[in-house]
């Protein structure tokens, strides 16, 4: 193997080697894991309870009807997208049926230019089970959905709109939950209408306040060029020193 093969090698490992989660927007809310669980569930797992004073418990988002879309700020050195996760549940579903749909990266707005596209990856259930307050039922378990991405954002402010297909056309995004709280700091998502191709607020239609769209994303913080530099010079002087 050549010296310089091992160099690219060696970099491509350095840069690999801080795979991140690196936007949780559970986090800056204030919220626990997804953003979603409010409570234990007797049967096993937690619920994720709508609070008292709203009324909805999630937005269709089935690709051919409905598409969601939030946004997401970094600031610093650019970011390798490599996989979004959003939840979703489909009421009565036993088994995860998502089996596909679509996402976008988008520039400044949910209606900016297309930066990344991603392509489906799975569907999972996870513990969690959506309710309506004081109403605790297993007919809406959620979802965890992934994408798979292969982008590199630099620093700014971008939006995921997406929407999903199962056999049964049917399907709801939850909402950020906090306990206590009508809302989130900061919520601000958005729906898509396919048939009047029109963007709106997502609302809650008890108490009128917006609401957020819980999701993940995992990648690498890409290292700025004059590191890059400097260890392409480290792992070079490596080699050579090996090599004597």
């Amino acid at each position: 193997m050549t010296k310089k093969v091992l160099i690219i090698l060696g970099l491509a490992a350095v840069v690999g080697a801080n795979a991140q989660s690196l936007y949780n927007n559970a986090t800056p809310a204030g919220l626990t894991l997804e953003g979603l669980r409010t409570g234990p569930r007797t049967g096993g797992g937690d619920y994720s309870e709508v609070q008292l004073g709203n009324t909805t418990a999630g937005s269709t988002v089935i690709d051919s009807l409905y598409r969601m879309g939030d946004d997401f700020t970094f600031s610093g050195n650019n970011w390798q997208v490599n996989k979004i996760t959003i939840f979703a549940y489909h009421t009565g579903a036993t088994v995860a049926d998502f089996n596909g749909g679509t996402m976008e990266i988008r520039a400044g707005s949910a209606t900016g230019s297309v930066v990344g596209t991603g392509t489906f990856g799975s569907s999972v259930f996870t513990d969690i089970y959506r309710i309506f307050n004081g109403t605790p039922g297993d007919t809406r378990r959620v979802q965890q959905v992934t994408f798979n991405f292969n982008t590199q954002l630099t620093a700014g402010t971008y939006w995921i709109t997406y929407g999903l297909t199962n056999s049964a056309s049917s399907g709801f995004n939850p909402f950020l939950t906090k306990v206590g709280s009508l809302t989130t700091p900061g919520a601000n998502a958005m729906q898509y209408t396919v048939s009047s191709g029109t963007w709106a607020a997502v609302v809650d239609t008890g108490s009128l306040q917006p609401q957020d769209l819980p999701f993940w994303i995992d990648g690498q913080v890409v290292p700025e060029p004059a590191t890059l530099v400097a260890l392409t010079l480290g792992l070079a002087a490596f080699a050579r020193k090996r090599r004597r």
